[in-house]
């Protein structure tokens, strides 16, 4: 059966300085909803050498349909290396920055899993995969490698997105969704932009956070109070978008942070930039700036 995806699909182009691309975007069906924020397709050039992806509280699943793709790693004696990315990966919720390249142009399929989103698809328990990007066939075997030769035969994006949702709805199983204590802390801090406190939050779910920290590391991957940070970073994060001079001070507050020095630690955490840098920096989208 295929699935009708038409009418959930969005598509931006671009030919500007930074390359000529375009991405389609695709809400998922209701059934991945509590679990998958969308699915994209990209293809096209760039006219700079690397970019930087920032982490955003969410995990990856990635199909590359197209040249090879690169991640740069660093090796042993500080070595840089470029890990080449030719089939299918995933990209576990990351607390820093990943540096990717793609000398060749691109075409990619991606889907973007809510926090506590992947479990129930990729049945691996989310600390097991955080802060890792490996291929997808060491988690799931190389039977999934089948998935890639479907979509390098569909003809456009309706067809490429009906494919890998018939494939997320087969892999679905409920029973490991996250924990309703889990739910309602992610709920808390999405909804304060990060602010709320995690002793209020365990309070009003009346658990304790021994309790709560073993859930997060099984549905999230990382501790709450690192997901709080990384909501504020991204709140001040688009707070940025066209804007030239920054009140930092005024920022750093208006976003929960205790002062600006705060501000400037998170920053550099998880962008590998202080503020006033990344903010001179192109973005070619809002989750990620151009490093050369």
């Amino acid at each position: 059966m295929e699935l009708a995806v038409a009418g959930r699909i969005v598509e931006h182009r671009q030919d500007d300085a930074l390359g000529c691309w375009r991405v389609a975007w695709c809400r998922p069906h209701p059934a991945l909803a509590d679990f998958v924020e969308l699915y994209w397709f990209g293809e096209g050039r760039v006219n700079y050498q690397r970019d930087r992806i920032l982490p955003g509280g969410g995990s990856h699943l990635l199909v590359n349909l197209g040249p090879t793709q690169y991640r740069l790693v660093d090796g042993a004696g500080g070595r840089e290396h470029r890990e080449p990315f030719r089939d299918l990966w995933y990209s576990g919720l990351q607390q820093g920055p990943l540096d990717t390249e793609a000398p060749h142009g691109q075409a990619l399929i991606g889907v973007l899993f809510r926090t506590a989103g992947a479990r129930p698809i990729l049945g691996h328990d989310a600390h097991l995969l955080a802060d890792r990007v490996l291929p997808l066939s060491g988690l799931l075997g190389d039977g999934c490698l089948a998935l890639r030769e479907r979509l390098l035969h569909c003809a456009d994006d309706a067809r490429r997105f009906a494919c890998i949702e018939g494939w997320l709805l087969q892999r679905l199983d409920r029973r490991r969704a996250a924990h309703p204590l889990v739910d309602a802390v992610l709920a808390g801090i999405a909804g304060s932009g990060g602010q709320a406190s995690i002793d209020s939050l365990t309070r009003a779910e009346r658990c304790s956070r021994k309790h709560l920290a073993s859930l997060f590391a099984r549905d999230v991957g990382i501790g709450a109070k690192t997901l709080s940070r990384l909501h504020r970073f991204r709140t001040a994060l688009g707070l940025l978008d066209g804007v030239d001079r920054v009140p930092w001070a005024e920022l750093a507050l208006h976003c929960g942070y205790y002062d600006q020095s705060h501000l400037t630690r998170d920053f550099r955490a998880f962008s590998g930039c202080a503020p006033g840098e990344l903010l001179r920096r192109a973005r070619p989208d809002r989750s990620s700036i151009v490093v050369r």
